[in-house]
């Protein structure tokens, strides 16, 4: 039977992490359902989703804290249960952008929380120099919603904002 984790790690950007991380993960015949990383200042971040059979999820659990270590790394580990998220026909992109003001992305992501529409991924990057900012999140669809409901308030919401938006279907 398919275990999972998901682990998080942090620190001082340096070559070679990823491909670290990745390396163990094979090492131990895990595949990565998901994953995330970026850079923030000097700072490196990853957040990967892992899933193997319980032997080999129980050996990354202790060797990965090891490997971090060795590395510098500040991890977080927990075990988790895959809830089939992965890209369907019941999603929507959502890409805005525009002039940076305190509070656009808080409220687009209420926007959405409001109509009890589950995140799934969000990217967003404020460009200190041109004070833009550009923003994708990816929501899965209710039942109650539609996209058709959501194109109208989406871009009444984008209109209050002074943003440009649009929502696309997956």
């Amino acid at each position: 039977m398919k275990q999972s984790l998901v682990f998080t790690a942090i620190g001082k950007d340096k070559t070679g992490i990823v491909s670290e991380l990745t390396k163990l993960v094979w090492q131990f015949g895990c595949n990565i359902d998901d994953s995330r990383m970026g850079i923030f200042g000097d700072q490196f971040s990853i957040i990967m989703l892992v899933s193997g059979t319980k032997s080999a999820i129980n050996q990354l659990e202790v060797r990965l804290p090891l490997l971090a270590h060795s590395m510098q790394l500040l991890t977080i580990i927990q075990r988790t249960h895959s809830l089939g998220m992965e890209l369907s026909d019941d999603q929507v992109t959502v890409e805005f952008s525009g002039k940076d003001a305190p509070g656009i992305l808080k409220e687009v992501t209420e926007f959405f929380a409001r109509r009890d529409l589950d995140l799934i991924s969000l990217r967003s990057k404020a460009d200190k120099r041109t004070e833009k900012i550009s923003s994708q999140l990816i929501f899965k669809l209710s039942d109650e919603i539609s996209l058709e409901t959501l194109k109208p308030e989406f871009n009444h919401l984008c209109e209050q904002l002074s943003i440009s938006g649009k929502l696309l279907h997956i």
